[in-house]
């Protein structure tokens, strides 16, 4: 099944790839720009073809490690096609760590959520499907935060400082910038439409973004941990017999 889906995550990343214009020649984007670009571009659709949940809770966090970092992989041989000799193999290296990073959470939070609705009774494959769906869709609303918060952002910041920052540092295409070497909103397309780029924010740490990920990741799987066990004593106080009384 991973391999399937990977197949089919090849395809639509070359596609949507080939539609934003990544690419060789002397119209293509500067390095660093191709690099925030394949990354948020593989992140954004490994999610729609999550491969879904295993029989056991350890089979599942190792299928979310396998799917993310054959994303993480599809990404990096993605930028050596495109970059050439513009792409070092240590700058790849870093861009696709901190995209692992983001997909480890990404899919670890559709593992959680694919298995709340088949407790609920939903079919195995609706189940997924709509755990991928809801996944890539938080990831596009938090990736625009700085577009569609940045104005209220911004009316808050006389006020609230931190206001600017936190909505620019929330969302994970700026972490993949920070870790392309990318400055995110002075590019010429949000330099236009982002309001927060005519204003003075700080990008996040490479350091900070990669310890809040590994900080969710450590959550999310305690959070799991306790909840199959849960699930497991309710189930197994389900199938237990209950003690019935003895007549005379």
């Amino acid at each position: 099944m991973i391999a399937s889906r990977w197949g089919l995550l090849l395809l639509a990343s070359i596609l949507a790839l080939t539609a934003v214009g990544v690419g060789v020649g002397p119209d293509a984007m500067q390095p660093s720009a191709q690099r925030v670009t394949v990354t948020a571009v593989v992140g954004l659709l490994a999610p729609l073809f999550w491969p879904g949940v295993a029989l056991t809770p350890a089979r599942t966090a190792w299928r979310v490690v396998v799917w993310s970092a054959a994303a993480a992989m599809l990404a990096a041989a993605a930028l050596r096609a495109t970059g050439q000799a513009m792409q070092p193999y240590p700058k790849i290296l870093l861009s696709c760590a901190v995209l692992m990073l983001m997909l480890l959470v990404a899919h670890a939070l559709a593992a959680a959520l694919e298995s709340r609705l088949r407790s609920g009774a939903a079919d195995a494959q609706g189940a997924r499907e709509t755990a991928g769906r809801t996944v890539a869709l938080a990831l596009v609303l938090l990736a625009s935060l700085p577009l569609w918060a940045g104005p209220l952002a911004e009316l808050v910041s006389g006020r609230h400082g931190w206001a600017v920052d936190a909505v620019i540092g929330v969302s994970p295409l700026t972490h993949l910038a920070v870790a392309s070497g990318n400055d995110l909103l002075r590019n010429q397309w949000f330099y236009q439409h982002a309001n927060l780029a005519g204003l003075q924010f700080a990008y996040p740490g490479l350091v900070e973004v990669a310890a809040t990920y590994g900080s969710a990741c450590l959550v999310l799987a305690v959070g799991t941990i306790r909840f199959e066990r849960r699930r497991r004593g309710l189930a197994i106080a389900t199938l237990s017999p209950h003690p019935t009384e003895n007549t005379p």
